[in-house]
């Protein structure tokens, strides 16, 4: 039996990968223990850095062909280790400045082949340990030989989250020219995993037949899988290895050719289009080039389809549809260059693959239109390339591959250099090229923060005050220097640091200039604060509490706003104006009603709120959900709470390429997550228009299922269609889906918003302010909350202590009436309200308020807990100075170079705040919050939230003490099943893991009782989802949709119409073969617990890489299905443009989907618009006599919505018909 921890958690991650999880028990013998323990605990007492690296390789390691990974494998591994650390002992010593970043890559980096994070599997083998009978061991696997192959576990999943998964399947090739003129030999198997009931994981092989003779070659259809084992790379690969040369990377080149005054974004395009076909400039014949630049001159968004026809008629022989194999660039990209527009930019950016034994590879994505922001506005949108990670790469790789970064990037004759890093994402800037002045690094630099004005700042927070420029923002008011104002920050006096200080990061704006910064953002009311940065300055700006029209333009920047020194004069002696120009982030955030979540719960309850509270409250928000699908006889109601659910009016007004709004950037439910960092390292740089802007060009189904409903919904469409039903279920998954993995429950009488320090100084300690606009109203009871009065209780995440939850007392001050949708908290007292709720501030920090006073009246508030000593020791802090580094360099180039290198080693997101929040979930939930260690654990999280920008680095001895400590808890029920939903792709309604066990599990504590009561209420529910898609394919018909082609093919019959007759036989045919191909692509909609296999993956030389892809193919396969034989369909075709033949299509499309069953969606995949069309056209045939829906042009439709008063009115029906029905 060892106990070295270490050890141990190498072993199981080996067993469970290897499929050896019955070995598990045997760590646990007294007397003996595995063989291959031996050698483990020999290297690890040797280097255990090295033990863990060799694991990890062992891990991401692919054999060779027809063997399989054996323990044998990994020992002989772990013994050359040995020998080479004693080799190495007598001449060479270890590194010992690694950072903490590459401590946790080595002990727990991501797997190639698993997206699981380190942080799941540490939950599933401390599971293991405490709950051994989930491995349902037979006693005779105990005395297996070691020597045990397994095949090679491959998780990689591209799809996108709402798509059908496919399988592995040819694609249809009807002509014979749809072959690639590659061969390659048959493949291998490919195995695939997923988590069963238990929580075990059980492996599943799906083989394909294997060629013995290695020589023997087959044509290879364009969707084969199995990659060729020589070069060429697969023509469908998703990646591309850059050409590296000692002094730069070369993602694209395009040697002598000239481009004249191509813009960038079809350059951009033209690269993509050449890597993504693996297509070098040698290859690609001058004709199509100048095809290209005539497509371009022409109409750029015409390139796209310009290079796809080129490529599929390449060889001389025209391939079957127009493959959309490359992702398509959104139309709103092309919308977006026809408008001059300061609100949005186009986004140009790469995804970067980075592993320990292969070079980086890169794949380049389309552009999209994203937010602005001040860099972009000053160089430009085409100088920035945005180098994202995969998800399978660690964000430590950067650090460890700094080399390849600090080399420049070379794509067509730009030079890409690197700037900074925000979150995952690299941001390189072209420092010259094609058409560009020549600006370098350490210009673009000094112009967002002067490095001599600021270089008393350390290195961590310069690194970090870059992404600053890189904020989404507008521009709107530039102010006159003499126009703002610097003043002193309000302080308690106590001693102290930020929590003394009472209006930190919070100053004023005069009521003119807020109305003209609103008046360029477009809003019709002022708010009474906003987020934006001015010069280094950022925060929240708020009304004087005593308006004066009169007073003109002017600010006032806090001390505590201030982040650093800029707008320098510059070499012309002028200053430049977007230092001096208000850059509006988004206005206060008032939510009405508010949710919970596992942090507030289990702070709530720590304080005294009783279980049956919260059980009461989750009971009834389910209830509430439930009864919008299950006693709706309206559809309008039904419609207007999908709206909600999606935000689908503010998601149409953001994809609307107008100048308009700001930039908000998380939906309402997505404003309080678990831990957050400090918001200027939080905002997304793009927002979500990749997938939102696109559309199947050929059926125009929308990309969001929000979307989708409504439409359909206003087309005629009810609950019993079956694929209505079906996307109704997912919107109700998603909702749950919050609930079961966030426990979100939302409650009345609470709100999410913006706080503010009191301007007037009226509030004394522990009273604060807040009142709510006149149309915020209560759905359930219609009443107005208005000004709230009385014990209230405050927080906001992070909410790890006792302490992050105040009761305080909300009063009436008629001198705040001006201030409404804000909290506003007391600038009297000896330390800030924002501080003592985990340590906020009010530069936009967001509040929990809740006046519920089943929750308020039983919770005690406790003081704030003192930081314990070991917390306090367990960093590093790296307090290096901007001025130490530049001063040791003898010139401004040496410097840049300098700067960069410790931008790339300083920048890196910690990875270590997951695992420490799950260690505190568990212990508070096994402990209580009074716990020490509980206590500790918290303050760790804290720190490590904003550690990077800190310059605070965890001592690798502490985190080895903490995970000795820890790894071992028990992790309660609901924890796990959480963590395994987080990790599906797919959530299921009704779906748990551990289902079983945990009902006859006892609960104990108030989470307990909320996942039990869970459980419960969905799967009442989801028994009742199950019965909204009729089985019967006679009831799931729908004549208003079959009675097309059927009405056209008995007329055929009956009328002797040979020609027409045989015009529909020909597009029954075309679309049976179509649909068969489309279904060997598609796997059904089962329930996950009937699957016996995890979901079909896709390899990396599979054709299609989201589904979106594969059904804008599909769907163009379908739109030149056609026969026009008859005169029928002739005279159709010439006088109406087909619209005849269109709806028989639609109609036979329709009739075939059912017949396979309820979950297929063929039809609405491939003829969406039509289908509504006909169905609208059949619900106005009842009602008007010539039979003609409303038309409506679609710029009008997007901006329609159903008047709340008529809501108000269908509501208070609905009531009254199910009083008088005695529901």
């Amino acid at each position: 039996m060892t106990n070295n921890p270490n050890v141990l958690r190498c072993a199981k991650q080996v067993y469970i990968h290897l499929g050896l999880r019955e070995r598990i028990q045997l760590l646990s013998a007294k007397d003996t223990q595995p063989p291959e323990i031996v050698i483990f605990e020999s290297l690890c007492a040797l280097d255990p850095k090295r033990l863990d690296q060799v694991i990890r390789q062992f891990l991401q390691w692919t054999p060779p062909q027809g063997t399989k990974k054996t323990l044998k494998d990994l020992t002989a591994r772990i013994q050359a280790a040995v020998i080479e650390f004693y080799t190495a002992f007598n001449g060479n010593s270890k590194d010992k400045s690694n950072t903490l970043s590459d401590e946790w890559t080595s002990n727990n980096s991501e797997s190639d082949m698993f997206e699981d994070d380190f942080q799941l599997l540490d939950t599933d083998l401390a599971l293991l340990d405490t709950h051994p009978e989930l491995l349902d061991l037979d006693p005779a696997l105990l005395d297996m030989d070691m020597d045990v192959d397994v095949d090679v576990d491959v998780d990689v999943d591209f799809l996108d989250a709402d798509s059908n998964a496919l399988e592995y399947s040819d694609l249809p090739t009807p002509p014979a020219s749809h072959h690639l003129s590659l061969e390659k030999p048959e493949t291998s198997s490919c195995l695939v995993t997923k988590r069963s009931n238990s929580g075990e994981s059980t492996t599943h092989m799906k083989k394909q037949k294997v060629d013995q003779d290695t020589t023997k070659k087959t044509p290879v259809h364009l969707g084969d899988l199995t990659p060729s084992p020589t070069p060429p790379p697969s023509p469908f690969s998703r990646w591309n290895n850059l050409q590296q040369t000692s002094e730069s990377n070369i993602i694209c080149g395009y040697g002598t050719v000239k481009l004249g005054n191509i813009s960038w974004v079809s350059r951009f395009e033209i690269a993509r289009f050449l890597l993504h076909y693996h297509i070098a400039w040698s290859q690609l014949p001058f004709e199509a080039l100048q095809k290209f630049i005539a497509a371009i001159k022409k109409e750029p968004r015409e390139l796209y389809h310009t290079m796809m026809t080129w490529y599929n008629t390449k060889d001389g022989k025209e391939k079957w549809g127009n493959s959309s194999l490359m992702e398509r660039c959104s139309d709103y990209v092309w919308t977006h260059l026809k408008k001059e527009t300061k609100n949005r930019m186009l986004h140009f950016s790469v995804t970067i693959l980075l592993t320990q034994d292969k070079p980086p590879e890169i794949r380049l994505r389309a552009p999209s239109v994203g937010a602005s922001n001040r860099f972009f506005r000053k160089f430009g949108q085409d100088r920035f390339l945005e180098m994202k990670l995969s998800k399978m790469s660690h964000p430590s790789l950067v650090r460890s591959q700094k080399d390849f970064f600090l080399k420049p990037f070379l794509l067509m004759g730009r030079v890409f250099e690197f700037l900074f890093i925000k979150d995952d994402t690299i941001v390189l800037f072209a420092t010259k090229g094609d058409s560009l002045k020549e600006i370098s690094i350490r210009k673009v630099i000094d112009w967002h923060i002067p490095v001599v004005e600021n270089w008393k700042m350390t290195l961590h927070k310069f690194a970090s005050r870059m992404g600053l420029g890189y904020s989404n923002s507008i521009p709107t008011l530039v102010f006159e220097p003499s126009a703002i104002r610097y003043v002193d920050d309000i302080h308690s006096g106590r001693a102290g640091e930020e929590e003394t200080c009472m209006t930190d990061g919070c100053g004023i704006i005069s009521w003119a200039a807020m109305h003209k910064i609103m008046a360029i953002e477009g809003a019709e009311a002022l708010p009474c604060a906003i987020q934006g940065r001015i010069g280094g300055a950022k925060g929240i700006w708020i009304l004087p509490p005593v308006l004066d029209f009169n007073s003109g333009e002017w600010i006032e920047i806090r001390h505590s706003q201030n982040k650093f020194k800029t707008g320098i004069v510059q070499a012309d002696m002028n200053t430049d104006p977007l230092h001096y120009t208000f850059d509006l982030v988004k206005r206060s955030i008032c939510i009405y009603p508010a949710s919970l979540n596992t942090q507030f719960i289990q702070c709530l309850s720590s304080g005294g709120v009783p279980a049956e509270v919260f059980v009461t409250l989750l009971q009834n928000y389910i209830r509430r959900l439930v009864s919008m699908i299950t006693d709706n006889n309206d559809i309008r109601l039904l419609r207007e709470w999908v709206v909600s659910e999606g935000g689908l009016m503010r998601a149409r007004a953001e994809l609307e390429d107008i100048e308009k709004g700001v930039w908000t950037g998380k939906n309402n439910q997505d404003v309080f997550e678990d831990w957050t960092v400090e918001e200027e390292t939080q905002e997304p740089s793009t927002q979500r228009y990749n997938n939102d802007g696109k559309t199947n060009q050929y059926s125009e189904p929308p990309s969001r299922v929000h979307e989708t409903l409504v439409r359909l919904f206003d087309a005629g469409f009810d609950l019993t269609n079956a694929y209505v039903a079906k996307k109704v279920t997912r919107v109700f998954r998603d909702t749950l889906f919050n609930l079961a993995t966030k426990y979100k429950i939302e409650i009345e009488k609470s709100c999410t918003v913006t706080c503010i320090p009191d301007p007037t100084g009226q509030l004394k300690e522990g009273e604060i302010f807040l009142q709510l606009s006149s149309w915020r109203m209560q759905q359930s009871t219609g009443v107005r909350p208005s000004l709230i009065l009385g014990d209230i209780i405050v927080t906001r995440n992070p909410c790890g202590l006792e302490s992050d939850i105040q009761k305080v007392r909300a009063i009436d001050c008629e001198a705040l009436h001006i201030y409404t949708d804000i909290v506003v908290f007391p600038t009297q007292g000896h330390q800030s309200l924002a501080s003592l709720l985990g340590g906020g501030d009010y530069d936009g920090d967001i509040i929990f308020c809740c006046w519920n006073e089943a929750i308020v009246e039983p919770f005690r508030a406790s003081p704030k807990s003192s930081l314990p000593e070991k917390a306090y020791t367990a960093f590093d802090h790296d307090k290096q100075a901007v001025r130490h580094l530049v001063s040791s360099c003898r010139d401004e180039h040496q410097q840049q170079s300098a700067l960069k290198s410790e931008f790339i080693s300083v920048s890196l997101p910690e990875t270590m705040l997951g695992l420490y929040e799950n260690w505190r979930t568990v212990l508070a939930e096994n402990k209580s919050f009074k716990d020490e260690n509980v206590i500790y654990l918290a303050h760790m999280c804290a720190k490590l939230v904003d550690a990077s920008k800190q310059g605070l680095l965890l001592k690798p001895s502490v985190f080895q003490r903490d995970q000795k400590d820890f790894s071992s808890l028990v992790y309660p029920r609901w924890f796990v099943d959480k963590r395994h939903k987080q990790r599906e792709k797919n959530f299921a309604l009704g779906e748990n893991h551990s289902e079983k066990s945990s009902r006859k599990h006892i609960a104990t504590t108030t989470m307990d009782h909320l996942y039990v009561t869970l459980l419960e209420e969905t799967d009442i529910f989801a028994n009742h989802l199950k019965n909204l898609a009729l089985d019967d394919i006679v009831s799931r018909n729908d004549i208003d949709l079959s009675s097309p082609w059927n009405l056209h093919m008995d007329r055929a019959i009956k009328g002797g119409n040979t020609d027409l007759l045989n015009d529909m036989k020909a597009i029954k045919q075309q679309i049976d073969e179509s649909y068969e191909v489309y279904r060997q692509h598609c796997r059904k909609h089962t329930h996950p617990r009937n699957k016996k296999h995890a979901p079909s993956v896709f390899e990396e030389s599979q054709q299609f890489t989201t589904t979106f892809e594969l059904e804008e193919y599909f769907a163009s396969i379908f739109e030149n299905v056609t026969s026009t034989q008859s005169n029928y369909l002739t005279l159709d075709s010439k006088v109406n443009g087909g619209r005849l033949l269109k709806t028989l299509k639609a109609s036979y499309a329709y009739i075939r989907t059912i017949k396979d069953g309820k979950h297929s969606n063929y039809c609405y995949v491939v003829a969406f618009d039509c289908l509504r069309r006909i169905k609208a056209d059949a619900c106005t045939r009842k009602i008007k006599k010539n039979g003609l829906s409303e038309s409506i042009s679609p710029d009008l439709y997007i901006a329609m919505t159903i008047d709340r008063t008529w809501l108000k009115r269908l509501r208070a029906l609905h009531v009254t018909e199910n009083s008088i029905s005695g529901k």
